[in-house]
């Protein structure tokens, strides 16, 4: 059987909430809206709520209510003092006076569109961000900003200021021009126009307009280098740089330094200015200093007296200043700033020293041989003598090469020589012709021949043009000499022993003398007898010829018909040790010569002829035409020489003949090689009949 329960003891369920909750959820947008609603018809015609300007909150405020509020402010903002700073100035004046305007109305109408723009949910989200944050109005919104910046403009005309470049010059008299770099100063007028406005919102009274420095171009670190360096060579503290030798000194003074610098560059951004030495004046200067300085080593000179030795000239330091490493070490110093230094000086001691001439070991006679120049003419004579005052007293060291044109010097009018006449060789044959210092040939031949028979080592010896018999030495032809420094000839003789060779020369007007004294070096000399060959007889007909140097009316014999032939003499030094002997094979190649005559036209009289004087000579000359010397073909004993007086003040050698030493048996014997015989070249190394020649033509 079923039980019903009555609906009223049932147990009752809770009653339901989901009804409530979807009629909740369905009111509320219409809630918001509804609120929304009722916000924006409160506030319709009214300034947002929320929204300050110039200090005075007029959100919530009609637009006539705020313009009300806000209107006393805006006269007290444009009339309010603001001072305004900027680089090294400040500036008194008020927003009025800057020339800004503020409209309270526009003020008020930008107020009034906070939260009035966009679409329904933009207006309403800046409303209520508005509402909860609040909103500040600037006045900048409404300033006139063509007038502010306008002001601005204006203070920066008068602060603005462009870079300055640094700079360096330097004057014509050495004068160091500089001045330093500066920055420029520039206005940042939009972040400057920010600040003021800033101020007038927030009630500020200063404003520092926004300044940035404008770097120069030529920054001094630029020039900084050339500058530092200019005061090191010629600032107004700068001593002269002294240079000194021994107890000398040398000063190069500003005004020297002045013609040395110079300045280049700096004028560009990131170029640097460059200081420039130039070592052309330096060299100058140096120079100069050089002939203060140098000077030739210079050999004693001494004469042989009885055993003794009385000095002639005594010896000297050689000197000589290195030019170009004086101009590099001045060139140091002055980029260094130093201010004295020593001179790069280069000493050679003499050869020969006077200090104390009995250590030299000049003891006795070597040789001695002497020629005549008996009829020569006065200045023939004149040269030989003054030829031999050069050479007497010169002192040969052991191991020294004596060379006969250093030891005699230049051989110039200037140094005292005189014209005389000299043969030449040229394309058309040998011709005499004008030359200075004839007559130093027969020097150099007297000297040769006893250098020849001591036994000394010859280097270099050039024979006559043509052959002459005055030169034959002790019977032997083919020991003569001629020399000619401008045509390179020289008589050079090594002294390869280890004593001392004294040369003395002397003459008088008729002989030349010349003795070597020394010690009698340790061998013993043979010379084999005279080889003649390829003899060739002259022309003997008589020449005759103008000559524009001689004086009108005075005629001379400057050559003579005599054979040429070829000559050749060999020597033989023989060691006393045992050694192996040298050999020496003189050659000489003599061409025939004519009797020549020449005829001076110096001065010549109008109504004079030189042929018809030329031919009057040769008229005379016809009976005396006679056979030529005949060429020598066997050794002839010489007669002994008178001593001639002294000319020098001292002991003048005797000329007396020796006889030539016999012949000995030898072993294999060796030549000279550092002594070989040069030959003449056709037309280029002629000699001379009379011991002459002109200048550029060997054999005076």
């Amino acid at each position: 059987m079923s039980r019903t329960v009555p609906a009223a003891a049932r147990p009752s369920r809770p009653p339901s909430t989901r009804a409530p909750i979807v009629i909740g959820l369905g009111a509320l947008p219409l809630f918001v809206l509804a609120a929304v609603a009722l916000f924006e018809l409160a506030n319709w015609d009214k300034i947002t709520p929320g929204v300050t300007a110039l200090g005075a909150s007029i959100g919530g405020l009609s637009r006539p209510a705020a313009l009300a509020r806000i209107t006393p402010g805006v006269q007290q903002l444009l009339d309010r003092p603001l001072v305004i700073e900027g680089g090294d100035q400040t500036w008194h004046t008020t927003a009025r006076d800057l020339g800004l305007r503020l409209d309270p109305s526009e003020l008020v109408d930008t107020a009034y569109q906070v939260g009035r723009n966009g679409s329904p949910f933009d207006r309403l989200g800046e409303q209520l961000d508005t509402l909860t944050g609040g909103r500040t109005l600037s006045a900048a919104s409404t300033t006139d900003r063509a007038a502010l910046d306008g002001s601005l403009a204006g203070m920066a005309h008068e602060i603005e200021r462009p870079p300055t470049d640094a700079r360096l010059s330097l004057t014509k008299d050495g004068a160091i021009e500089s001045s330093a770099a500066h920055d420029g100063l520039s206005i940042n007028i939009p972040a400057s126009r920010d600040r003021i406005t800033s101020a007038l919102n927030s009630g500020g009274q200063s404003v520092a307009l926004v300044t940035a420095p404008v770097p120069p171009a030529i920054p001094d670190e630029q020039l900084q280098a050339a500058h530092e360096q200019l005061d090191r060579l010629l600032g107004p503290d700068v001593d002269a740089v002294t240079v000194k030798f021994g107890d000398k000194t040398w000063r190069l003074e500003h005004a020297d330094v002045v013609k040395l610098v110079s300045l280049s560059g700096g004028t560009k951004p990131g170029q640097p200015a460059v200081v420039k030495l130039d070592d052309a004046p330096l060299e100058a200067w140096a120079a100069r200093i050089a002939k203060d300085i140098d000077q030739a080593v210079q050999d004693a000179r001494f004469a042989f007296n009885g055993g003794s030795l009385k000095v002639l000239r005594p010896s000297r330091q050689g000197r000589g200043l290195d030019q170009e490493a004086t101009v590099k070490a001045v060139h140091d110093a002055l980029v260094a700033g130093e201010h004295g230094l020593d001179l790069p000086v280069t000493i050679v001691d003499p050869a020969v020293s006077s200090d104390d001439p009995q250590s030299l070991g000049i003891t006795e006679l070597i040789d001695k041989g002497s020629t005549s120049f008996a009829g020569s003419i006065p200045e023939k004579k004149h040269n030989i003598q003054l030829a031999a005052q050069r050479l007497t007293g010169v002192v040969v060291a052991p191991g020294a090469t004596f060379s006969f044109n250093d030891a005699v010097g230049p051989t110039t009018i200037d140094a005292g020589f005189q014209w005389g006449f000299g043969i030449t060789s040229g394309n058309s044959g040998p011709k005499t012709v004008p030359a200075v210092a004839g007559g130093i040939c027969q020097v150099a031949t007297t000297l040769f021949q006893p250098v020849f028979w001591a036994g000394y080592q010859l280097e270099q010896r050039f024979w006559h043009l043509y052959w002459i018999p005055a030169y034959t030495s002790r019977g032997v032809v083919g020991l003569d000499v001629t020399v000619d420094s401008d045509a390179g000839l020289d008589f050079k003789w090594t002294n390869t022993t280890k004593d001392f060779v004294l040369i003395q020369a002397g003459a008088d007007d008729s002989n030349i003398y010349f003795a070597l004294y020394g010690k009698k070096p340790n061998w013993k000399v043979q010379v084999d007898d005279a080889i003649v060959t390829n003899r060739m007889s002259p022309d003997t007909r008589p020449v005759a010829q103008e000559e524009p140097t001689l004086p009108w009316g005075r005629t001379l014999v400057v050559e003579t018909a005599r054979d040429g032939f070829d000559a050749e003499v060999i020597r033989h030094v023989i060691p006393s040790d045992g050694g192996k002997p040298r050999e020496l094979d003189l050659k000489s190649n003599y061409q025939p010569a004519r009797t020549v005559t020449l005829v001076g036209s110096k001065g010549k009289p109008a109504s004079a002829s030189v042929d018809d004087a030329i031919q009057r000579v040769l008229d005379a000359q016809k009976p005396a035409e006679a056979k030529p010397t005949p060429t020598p073909v066997a050794p002839a004993a010489p007669a002994p020489a008178p001593t001639p007086a002294n000319t020098q003040s001292q002991p003048t050698p005797a000329a007396t003949a020796a006889p030539k030493p016999a012949a000995t048996a030898t072993t294999t014997p060796r030549r000279e090689a550092s002594a070989p015989t040069p030959k003449p070249q056709a037309q280029t190394k002629p000699g001379s009949a009379n011991g002459i020649a002109p200048t550029p033509n060997p054999g005076r």
